[in-house]
């Protein structure tokens, strides 16, 4: 673990100790914990398509081209943003 130092106002560290004791926790593993939440909360999730399953809908009907995907993927998405 990386040590670091931080500034609190002495009411709120008052607030973060009684807090710790109530839950049985040193006020650094409470810190630790509100850290740990607000990043799985902050932090963008980035899907990559490669990580989706393929869709079982069978064999191609034709060859694609790359830019023939993007087409569609464009075409589905503004048709969809239209609807809204």
């Amino acid at each position: 673990m990386k040590p670091i130092s931080v500034h609190v106002d002495e009411v709120e560290y008052e607030r973060l100790k009684a807090l710790a004791h109530h839950r049985g926790l040193p006020v650094a593993g409470l810190i630790r914990e509100a850290m740990h939440a607000y990043l799985l909360r902050e932090e963008p999730t980035v899907a990559c398509l490669a990580d989706f399953p393929p869709h079982p809908s069978g064999r191609l009907l034709q060859d694609w081209e790359r830019s023939d995907l993007y087409d569609e993927m464009s075409n589905r998405l503004f048709e969809g943003n239209r609807e809204q």
